[in-house]
Order: C-alpha cells, then structure tokens, then sequence
C-alpha cells in the first residue's frame, strides 16, 4: 500500500514538472504537504526518519530542490 502510493506521488511530480513554470511552485508545495500528511514527515530533521524511510525522503527532497524561488509568481 504505502509502496503503490510512493509510486503515485512519483507519478504526480513527473506530471508537475511537465507544467508551465507559473504553476508549477504551487503544485509542488501540494504535492509537498499531501506527502507530509502520508507519511508523518516531520518538521525538523530527523536522522531517524530519514533512515527509516530513505526513498520517501528522496522524493521529498527532488521534489523541494524542484521549487523556483527567483522565477517570481
């Protein structure tokens, strides 16, 4: 179960990529958060999580360095 919905938010964050710039930001902090609320990401580092759950975090991490921060809104 929770490896088919990993392979989900896979799929999401491809389609995302294939967005136009001036939307892709705000559907890739969704995708961020929705990821957060399955699997109980926590707010700060966790040496433990991040052990526990490397190809969660995997994704979380392409998908946070996918963000633009200079593209502007």
């Amino acid at each position: 179960m929770m490896q088919e919905k990993l392979q989900s938010f896979h799929e999401r964050f491809n389609n995302i990529m294939q967005a136009p710039k001036r939307i892709r930001n705000k559907r890739l902090v969704t995708l961020m958060e929705d990821m957060e609320r399955t699997y109980n990401i926590p707010l700060l580092y966790s040496a433990a999580y991040v052990f526990h759950r490397p190809e969660v975090m995997k994704l979380y991490r392409q998908v946070s360095y996918a963000r633009d921060f200079e593209g502007g809104r």
